[in-house]
């Protein structure tokens, strides 16, 4: 008898199973193939590894409140960007097209003028012809050359009326398009204005950063102009915008430079100004000399140096004059016993105050006060009494100044 014997190898090298019998195929391949999900799923099972190791996915860096608002400035920056040079230009656009539509419209109202002049100057360019043609012509040649004239003026009449017309229509459409145009453009600047103010609002720093910007050049001419203008304080702060708004540095250095020359050469003239309306002053040559530190302080003492001179030179001829005049004076009170100071047309009158015996010692009152005012002596007494035991230098340094030890040696003698 013979046997069929049927085979079933599976995806996996480790199952084998064999039917003996024909009756058994079915069985046999329903079992074969359960066998086989059974050793894969335990193949796959086995062979399965596992990791407690993070993806790279789950790997994220936080970033910072810092670089987030960084971020968010920079889109914010091209946003205000955009939107200001769409508002300029739809400004530009909408002054062209105006520009043009006015242009347009001269030219029709022009047509209409001069095709309304022609018109009205017909009949008499007809009567003028008609009058020559009388004139030079007579008989059938003066009838038929009356009709040619009569067909001709009638014919460039409907000619002249219809243009006249056609150029009154043109002018009327033009203004109304410019009517409409004039709504529409309105209406498309104000929601473009809108839009930059509404991204304006939201960032304000951003916005005045951006507006710097782009008024950085203009900033720079106009503190340019300042300059010229002689207005140094508004030159500044338009420069300042310029620098803010990151200018070109090196036109930037250029008005700065500038700049510093004017307010040296303001420096100057200020100074110089009053050294010489120091002149003949009393007290001039130290006031000129403290003006002479300052030019010296703000690097202009080479530039009012020959003015300060001068000057110096008037103040100290007109002070010694007032020496001159002083020095009698002087004389006069030092012989009635007091200390006179002279200064540049001042003299200080000091007393000696004997207070008991001499071992006391002396002390000193400040009497009064001679002050030169035009051509007389003022006289003024202190408000508040002022006595001194020692005397301050100016005082002792005065010739008039005799020492007490130096006059009691005098009197022992």
């Amino acid at each position: 008898m013979n046997t069929d014997t049927t085979t079933i190898v599976s995806e996996s090298p480790t199952l084998l199973i064999v039917a003996s019998e024909v009756g058994e195929k079915e069985n046999a391949l329903e079992f074969a193939a359960q066998e086989a999900s059974e050793v894969a799923f335990a193949s796959s099972v086995s062979t399965t590894e596992y990791s407690t190791e993070p993806t790279t996915c789950q790997i994220a860096v936080v970033p910072t409140l810092e670089e987030i608002e960084n971020e968010i400035k920079t889109a914010a920056q091209r946003r205000i960007e955009a939107a200001r040079r769409e508002l300029n230009d739809t400004r530009s656009r909408i002054e062209r097209e105006r520009n043009s539509r006015d242009a347009a419209l001269k030219a029709a109202q022009v047509r209409v003028k001069s095709t309304q002049t022609e018109l009205d100057g017909l009949a008499g360019d007809r009567a003028e012809m008609e009058r020559r043609a009388q004139t030079f012509l007579s008989g059938d040649a003066l009838k038929a050359t009356m009709e040619k004239i009569h067909l001709a003026f009638n014919v460039r009449q409907l000619e002249l009326e219809d243009a006249l017309a056609q150029a009154n229509a043109d002018a009327a459409d033009m203004q109304t398009e410019i009517q409409a145009s004039t709504i529409s453009d309105g209406l498309e600047l104000q929601f473009t204005e809108q839009n930059l103010e509404h991204l304006e609002t939201a960032a304000p720093d951003v916005a005045d950063a951006v507006r710097l910007a782009a008024d950085a050049q203009e900033n720079l001419i106009a503190a340019l102009q300042a300059i010229n203008d002689g207005m140094l304080r508004d030159a500044q702060t338009l420069l300042d915008k310029a620098k803010a708004g990151k200018a070109d540095s090196t036109q930037v250095a250029e008005v700065e430079q500038a700049l510093d020359e004017a307010n040296r050469a303001q420096i100057t003239r200020d100074i110089i100004a009053r050294i010489e309306a120091q002149a003949d002053q009393l007290g001039a040559v130290r006031r000129i000399k403290k003006l002479m530190d300052e030019a010296q302080a703000v690097g202009v003492e080479d530039r009012v140096a020959a003015v300060a001179e001068h000057a110096l030179e008037l103040a100290r001829q007109a002070a010694n004059a007032r020496y001159a005049q002083t020095r009698p004076i002087a004389d006069h009170l030092a012989s009635e016993g007091f200390v006179p100071v002279i200064g540049d047309g001042r003299i200080e009158v000091w007393k000696p105050v004997t207070k008991g015996s001499r071992n006391h010692g002396t002390s000193w009152t400040l009497d009064r006060v001679m002050v030169l005012r035009g051509e007389g002596w003022a006289i003024e007494l202190p408000t508040v009494p002022v006595t001194r035991k020692e005397l301050p230098e100016r005082v002792q340094s005065s010739r008039w100044f005799k020492h007490p030890a130096r006059s009691d040696a005098a009197a022992a003698e």
